[in-house]
């Protein structure tokens, strides 16, 4: 290329180190916020930027215009858009425009032409009505970086806007791959200077890289003030480069999930894996309330569990269970009572440890199905022929009396259900032990095709919560031939396992008697879920009726706004008084909160308490793949690819179509009928125990449970793969 003999107008042709914010409307978004980082410091390929003025001349002149790079070097070079409107904090529009990497400077004509064509393609889906910047480009040319590894790094975490964690996501070579969706690349979770690889499939940076990367991020989003979306390179001789920076859009809220009170609380245990969105005040203070101080009062009673308050904790209205009776503190100050138990009753306080749990649950389920399913059912009839007929300041005692029985009903759940996790825990580890290295799988199809009921009961409930009104499902069984599939995996595995251990008849023995134990609790958690719930409609009927007195006196503006107040409230104004509640606004901040993606757990669990917790899903045979978008508990076996279809209730239920991958918050009873349409199942929250588990398992479908926060990193259309027996959801 021959120099010019003068350097063209600057209004053509700008050097972009002398380019600023206040250049965006010459120079575009991007070559305005690198000039910006040049000026302060940062470590960005030399370059030039062809204005907008420049890209509105005829190809014919750019020959004469692109002599002014001739001071950058020989190249290569890489040659990007810098539109008008991209870069902003409303609107990125990134990546709409071509960019074109590796251009001989004989070639930059060309690659120019092609860039400035590419903003007069179609204008891009959220292109902003009435922004006529769009299709205005500038184009930049830089020195190109030759990159070992290349990527992302966003200084705040784009599923739940946690403004403390840098993510860093990186390939090999140019991001380029990474920006197009080719591939998934490493992804790093960076907070205060420590760095946790979420995956690394192509390893392409260390841990000490991705700080590096995430704390240049982070002092260029404390420059901006706000939260910053960067492109980096780091070169062959190890030098980091920034090659883009602009604000991050469409942000979750800031908001702090930090626990109100010490110790460890999850979303996914006991009533928390039935609970996928924020409690209203009502359910939280009346109902869920008074279930876990009458199931930890039967704890106590029962086998000597002490269990520190509170049992809850409400974080930005999401429900998170406490788990610190778990905690070493705990277990000493319970040790006295539990050896109490033990020595009064040894098979009652069996159940606490797993591999005795086959000794605990028969004592159990007697008295559920001779004692405590009777009088449970007779309660609920009496309650039925009574809710419409006594008078209204009554209701608060009735609901009472119906919660607390449901409250000693959960433990009994918690008693067998616990035990069908704890048996399955023993199968499982058995099975990796002796089986895997020889069978290979996972333990999970011996404990499918056991009959377990679909869906059952004209009222199923979508949730605890008193809020949702129990629907009517259809009795639904499984497809007679996916029944018979599922059978018949059951017992070759069954028969090929035996045939493994033929050579010992001691673990004959064991796995016989563990398969025993876990096949046989597997049907009875449904069976004692449908029955436990049996009580919410006529619960539910009570409250309407206080809503709508409440509303006949004008204290509330309709009958279901009474969700929206607290028992102590409720019942005050029943009593007369005339404190008036504003529930639209709480109705408005449980909408907004509901937007926001809880993580799994809050507070600071005891180191104990967290290797247990999160060895969990190793112990039923989790193995994280370096390739996961999202990973959980393996909870139903099988692999299935399909396109994701996240479901957030009931209004997104006809959204689901045959074949798609069912993802959601949780799953309950109300849901059964999509399992005979979905490729597979991942939820946010639960256990091997809990609903989408055990359905999945009879439906024949693979199911991912406990992911924590799959409705917010998968969206509706990617193609992904689900394997049920690691509890991996990659990229198909």
């Amino acid at each position: 290329m021959t120099r010019m003999a003068e350097t063209p107008p600057a209004t053509i042709v700008r050097r972009l180190r002398d380019v600023r914010l206040a250049d965006a409307p010459e120079v575009g978004g991007k070559a305005a916020s690198l000039g910006e980082l040049i000026g302060v410091g940062y470590r960005v390929p030399d370059g030039v930027v062809l204005t907008v003025r420049a890209a509105e001349t005829s190809s014919v002149e750019w020959a004469s215009i692109l002599e002014s790079v001739a001071g950058l070097g020989s190249g290569p070079f890489a040659v990007r858009s810098s539109g008008v409107s991209e870069d902003g904090v409303d609107h990125s529009y990134a990546g709409i425009y071509e960019s074109v990497l590796d251009v001989a400077a004989e070639d930059l004509p060309v690659a120019t032409d092609r860039v400035v064509a590419s903003a007069r393609g179609p204008r891009p889906a959220g292109y902003a009505a009435g922004d006529n910047g769009l299709g205005r480009i500038a184009v930049i040319v830089q020195q190109m970086v030759q990159p070992a590894a290349a990527g992302v790094a966003l200084t705040a975490d784009p599923v739940n806007g946690d403004r403390m964690v840098s993510i860093v996501t990186a390939v090999r070579g140019t991001g380029e791959r990474l920006v197009s969706g080719e591939a998934l690349g490493d992804e790093w979770a960076i907070r205060k200077g420590s760095a946790t690889p979420r995956r690394h499939p192509e390893n392409a940076i260390n841990a000490a890289q991705a700080v590096q990367v995430a704390e240049v991020a982070r002092r260029i989003a404390a420059d901006r003030g706000t939260p910053q979306d960067v492109e980096w390179a780091i070169d062959v001789a190890g030098t980091l480069w920034i090659l883009q920076a602009r604000p991050m859009t469409a942000l979750p809220a800031d908001v702090s999930w930090e626990s109100p009170a010490p110790g460890a609380f999850t979303r996914t245990l006991r009533f928390g894996e039935w609970i996928g969105e924020p409690v209203t005040p009502l359910f939280e203070s009346w109902l869920l309330s008074t279930l876990e101080v009458r199931l930890h009062a039967c704890l106590k009673a029962e086998i000597g569990q002490r269990a520190p308050l509170p049992h809850h904790v409400l974080v930005n209205g999401w429900y998170f269970y406490s788990i610190n009776w778990i905690s070493p503190a705990n277990m000493l100050r319970s040790a006295p009572s539990i050896l109490a138990r033990v020595l009064g009753d040894p098979r009652r306080a069996a159940g606490v440890i797993p591999p005795l749990v086959r000794f605990a649950y028969p004592v159990f389920e007697r008295e559920w199905r001779d004692e405590l399913g009777p009088r449970y059912r007779s309660a609920v009839v009496e309650a039925e022929n009574r809710v419409d007929a006594i008078p209204v300041e009554e209701l608060p005692p009735f609901l009472d009396g119906l919660a607390d029985r449901a409250g000693e009903y959960s433990f009994s759940l918690v008693a067998l259900a616990g035990a069908a996790y704890k048996a399955e825990m023993n199968l499982a580890r058995f099975y990796r032990r002796h089986l895997a290295p020889i069978l290979g799988g996972s333990h999970l199809p011996l404990l499918a095709g056991l009959g377990t009921p679909s869906a059952s009961g004209t009222a199923a409930l979508l949730s605890l919560d008193w809020w949702h009104a129990p629907t009517a499902v259809e009795p639904m069984g499984v497809d007679p031939d996916v029944h018979a599939r599922v059978v018949r995996e059951r017992v070759d595995l069954e028969r090929a396992a035996l045939d493994v251990l033929a050579g010992s008849a001691r673990r004959t023995r064991a796995f016989r008697g563990l398969l025993d134990h876990a096949q046989h609790l597997v049907p009875i958690r449904e069976a004692q879920v449908a029955e436990w719930t049996l009580p919410w409609p006529v619960m539910r009927r009570a409250v309407l009726r206080i809503g709508e007195r409440l509303a006949q006196r004008g204290v509330i503006g309709a009958a279901d706004d009474v969700f929206f107040l607290s028992r102590t409230e409720a019942v005050a104004a029943l009593r007369g008084s005339e404190a008036l509640v504003d529930t639209a606004s709480r109705r408005a901040t449980r909408e907004a909160q509901a937007k926001l993606v809880p993580p799994l757990m809050v507070g600071r669990p005891h180191p104990a308490i967290r290797r247990l917790w999160e060895g969990y899903p190793a112990m039923l045979g989790a193995v994280r793949s370096e390739h996961a978008l999202v990973a959980g508990t393996p909870a139903s076996g099988g692999r299935a690819t399909g396109s994701v279809r996240v479901v957030r209730g009931p209004d997104d239920f006809g959204t689901l179509q045959p074949g798609e991958i069912l993802v959601a918050p949780m799953t309950a009873p109300a849901w059964t009928p999509l399992f005979r349409t979905a490729a597979a199942v991942v939820t946010d929250v639960g256990s091997p125990a809990a609903h989408a588990s055990i359905i999945a398992r009879e439906y024949g479908i693979p199911a991912v449970v406990g992911c924590g926060d799959a409705t917010a990193r998968l969206r509706d259309g990617m193609r992904v793969t689900v394997d049920g027996g690691t509890g991996n959801v990659e990229l198909a």
